[in-house]
């Protein structure tokens, strides 16, 4: 007698991947909807219609699932995407090309207002959304990148005052310094960091995406960056910023400097890749 398999059971986590999924279409066909309707009439799209309809469907979709939910990205951020690409698509049927579909720049985090139009009053961009995953590591949910918590243990491999070079081979063009050699070789050894062996030195504008330019911060970085950080915790506990240049893979004009994100105010600069600075480590979150 032949046997008869029995159907796939369908989990949780995908149920709600595909009302998430299901959500994010019909929201982008709402958006696209509302331009089609701005084009005839000569007017602006009016995308509020849209809001309001999908504003509790990703987290009915997140209750659904019974927390086991595949996504960390937050409702904001799906949004953000998904009218990023909305937009992109109206430009091509407009006769225009088609960019790579990517978020909106993130909002800088400023919240004073100095005026109308001033940073604080429009507040454009993507709103910024992290996950810390309790293992030394925080996912940036909009942009996709993992970053490496920093801690100050006083030693070991995560502590915010280690110094590293960006190159050690005169004159330096090739980034083989200390911060290759020892903090990304240690940090992918064996079964790598928190899972994973493809961490890397991020670029001058990934860096800088962890920037907070709030005029009331005492870092510019978001507070997820800077929690609970004191003498001897470790990045399981705590999470610190150094105010100092953080190097970047970026090279300066192709010769002997580098690119820096500066955390005691948030500024961009360039050194020498012979000098010293500290460093984060930065992934791909699949």
């Amino acid at each position: 007698m032949l046997g008869v398999s029995s159907a796939h059971a369908v989990s949780p986590a995908d149920k709600c991947e595909s009302s998430e999924l299901k959500t994010s279409g019909k929201y982008g066909f709402c958006q696209l909807k509302a331009e089609a309707k701005a084009v005839k009439a000569g007017g602006s799209p009016d995308f509020s219609k849209c809001d309001a309809t999908f504003a509790d469907k990703f987290g009915k979709a997140d209750m659904n699932g019974m927390g086991q939910c595949p996504s960390s990205a937050s409702q904001a951020a799906i949004q953000a995407f998904v009218t990023q690409c909305t937009d992109d698509v109206a430009t091509m049927l407009a006769g225009g090309s088609l960019p790579t579909c990517q978020p909106p720049p993130l909002q800088t985090g400023q919240q004073n207002v100095f005026g109308t139009g001033s940073d604080g009053d429009l507040q454009k961009g993507a709103s910024r959304s992290y996950t810390d995953n309790g293992d030394g590591t925080i996912t940036d949910n909009t942009t996709g990148l993992m970053w490496e918590k920093k801690d100050l243990s006083g030693s070991g491999i995560h502590d915010y005052t280690n110094m590293y070079t960006w190159g050690d081979t005169f004159p330096s063009f090739t980034m083989d310094g200390t911060m290759v050699s020892t903090f990304l070789t240690n940090l992918n050894a064996g079964g790598g960091f928190a899972g994973h062996t493809d961490w890397r030195i991020p670029n001058v504008n990934e860096l800088q995406s962890i920037a907070n330019y709030s005029v009331v911060a005492a870092l510019p970085v978001d507070p997820v960056f800077f929690s609970l950080c004191a003498v001897n915790c470790m990045v399981a506990s705590c999470s610190c910023t150094f105010p100092t240049p953080h190097w970047s893979s970026s090279t300066y004009r192709g010769g002997d400097q580098a690119w820096f994100v500066d955390f005691t105010d948030g500024s961009v600069g360039k050194d020498s890749k012979s000098s010293l600075h500290a460093v984060r480590a930065v992934r791909n979150a699949p």
